[in-house]
């Protein structure tokens, strides 16, 4: 079994889940930027990773594009991001972003990721924050821009055992 991990992160998440992956399959591990079209041809397994941006996994554009070089491999995608794994707005965003052709034939899963909100870009900040005077409830509002760090390797166990 030949894999690769390809992977887009922002802020870290999505890479420390990259490697973790990387640890226990031993297949190579490349950034998104760094990916070439024979890097999906030789590898039968394929582990894609992204955080969830404006509610849309970031790389769904790229694999629109790439399903044809895709479409006959085991293709594996898992999103960062703050929300719960099971929140609504993941399996909505990720119904948009991807067709059903594509969505049927990939595992998807949702992962925990983290933000230390003082590290974000600064448009990010400005982003949030404006975002956040729309939230009425207070609680709410502070949690928008409350650091957390959801992530979890043993969330992985489901993602490794699908790529048997």
């Amino acid at each position: 079994m030949k894999g690769i991990i390809i992977y887009k992160s922002n802020y870290g998440s999505t890479e420390q889940y990259a490697r973790w992956i990387q640890e226990e399959t031993g297949f190579d591990c490349v950034e998104l930027k760094k990916a070439k079209a024979r890097d999906l041809g030789s590898s039968d397994r394929i582990v894609l990773g992204c955080p969830i941006y404006a509610g849309n996994p970031l790389m769904a554009k790229w694999i629109n594009r790439q399903w044809p070089l895709l479409r006959e491999k085991k293709v594996i995608l898992f999103t960062t991001s703050g929300a719960p794994a099971g929140d609504p707005a993941l399996a909505r965003g990720y119904e948009k972003a991807l067709g059903p052709e594509i969505r049927d034939a990939i595992g998807y899963f949702p992962l925990g990721g983290r933000m230390v909100f003082a590290e974000l870009k600064p448009l990010m900040r400005f982003i949030m924050n404006m975002a956040k005077k729309a939230i009425k409830d207070p609680a709410e509002r502070e949690a928008m821009t409350a650091d957390f760090d959801r992530m979890d390797r043993s969330s992985l166990k489901p993602l490794l055992a699908s790529l048997t």
